[in-house]
């Protein structure tokens, strides 16, 4: 009889085990991406591929959304988070590594675009955007009450660093306006505010961002980035932009950056790209650059 008794619990425990990992759901999307850009100051070949398989895993624990996301990239573990969603208090994020969704890296850039920002001619450098945190073992919040959007991000590493974000949406219908501040370890201040306006097919948008290196002398930077795109039909989508880098360094000049981005999609495939001018990079005078892009993005 007890041996019958351990058995039948033994059974119940597997059956109970059985039936909390099946209350989960498990994803599978992938995408693969050609591409070919060209740039005034670079040579060689300029193609080349992308590609991506996303792992994504959620279920409900104790009334909390849990979910799990991995990114498979170019054979390694590119991007992974754990969000813990409460619902109407918000959510929290645990960054693995490479998922900075909160604070300013959520909001560096609002400005519309189809494509690139204009400031992709840059080379990877991208003076005068904010959101510089390494999103590496990071938490951050996202909450939304009404109109009101909380973001907030935080990096306990040696020197930590954080941000936050406030952002209210539909003042008047379409338009919403935001505003955040952040520290990067202890040597770097970030400030940005922003409004972007949606009427019909048309978005506008402008956003002011400081970053300032007092701490190592560094020169300061002040850029003003402005754009508008138009959703011509559901498919296709055409943008335009300028941003304006302010130095405060001694004999640097304003770096302006300008350009165009389109956007068409058929299915699982789309087709976008850019051309796109910054002249005085990083604020030094006659380094000019100018870059052009088409690619081709699948999804299954």
């Amino acid at each position: 009889m007890n041996n019958l008794k351990k058995l039948g619990l033994t059974a119940l425990a597997g059956s109970l085990v059985a039936t909390s990992v099946s209350a989960g759901d498990l994803a599978v999307t992938g995408g693969a991406s050609l591409d070919y850009s060209s740039s005034s100051l670079a040579t060689g070949n300029g193609w080349s591929m992308g590609d991506s398989v996303n792992f994504n895993g959620s279920g409900d624990v104790n009334g909390m959304d849990v979910s799990l996301q991995i990114e498979l990239d170019g054979g390694t573990y590119d991007d992974y988070s754990l969000k813990i969603d409460t619902g109407d208090n918000g959510a929290v994020t645990f960054s693995g590594a490479s998922k900075g969704v909160g604070g300013l890296n959520n909001y560096a850039d609002i400005v519309p675009t189809a494509y690139e920002e204009v400031y992709d001619a840059t080379d990877g450098v991208d003076y005068g955007v904010v959101g510089n945190i390494s999103s590496t073992s990071s938490f951050a919040y996202n909450g939304t009450f009404g109109g009101l959007t909380i973001s907030a991000f935080y990096n306990p590493a040696s020197v930590s660093s954080s941000s936050i974000v406030l952002q209210y949406a539909d003042l008047i219908d379409g338009l919403t306006v935001g505003a955040g501040t952040g520290e990067v370890d202890t040597t770097q201040d970030e400030e940005s505010i922003w409004v972007k306006y949606v009427t019909g097919a048309i978005t506008v948008g402008f956003q002011r961002s400081e970053k300032d290196y007092s701490a190592t002398g560094t020169s300061d930077e002040d850029a003003d980035h402005m754009g508008v795109s138009f959703a011509v039909n559901e498919d296709l989508t055409i943008s335009m932009g300028r941003q304006e880098v302010d130095f405060s360094g001694s004999g640097m000049s304003d770096e302006e950056s300008s350009g165009v981005s389109a956007s068409y999609t058929m299915g699982g495939l789309t087709i976008a790209g850019h051309s796109n001018k910054t002249d005085s990079l990083g604020g030094t005078s006659g380094a000019n650059e100018e870059s052009k892009s088409i690619n081709f993005a699948f999804a299954f």
